[in-house]
């Protein structure tokens, strides 16, 4: 149960730091969406990832532990390309499953939820 209040708390600090203005991307959704047409992919930027991975090592250090932050980065990247592929929340949810699992941690269903939350508010 503390896992999903972590989680949710971290969810909660990531959007709080979105909507304070930490940038506008507006204008880089525009040149991504022309560039390919083929398989649509999400540019992560920068500070959102650094985002992510101090919310994810927080709220799932078990599944954080023995990861450098490009291995936890990967997996917005991959939850963002999967959003923008038009992929279904429960089978993007089922891909978070598996790219966190960690040795013997594997990411619950709850996690893997709190995991896509966190992501879709980054994307």
């Amino acid at each position: 149960m503390s896992r999903t209040t972590a989680a949710i708390a971290a969810s909660t600090t990531v959007f709080a730091l979105l909507l304070s203005g930490c940038g506008d991307d507006s204008s880089s959704t525009t040149d991504s969406s022309s560039s390919t047409a083929a398989a649509p992919t999400a540019e992560v930027d920068a500070g959102k990832a650094g985002m992510f991975v101090v919310s994810y090592r927080n709220a799932f250090p078990k599944l954080a532990e023995g990861r450098d932050d490009k291995a936890v980065a990967d997996v917005l990247t991959q939850t963002c390309d999967d959003i923008a592929a038009g992929k279904s929340e429960p089978d993007t949810v089922a891909g978070i499953v598996s790219s966190t699992e960690n040795g013997s941690a594997t990411a619950t269903d709850e996690e893997a939820q709190a995991i896509y939350q966190m992501s879709k508010l980054m994307c």
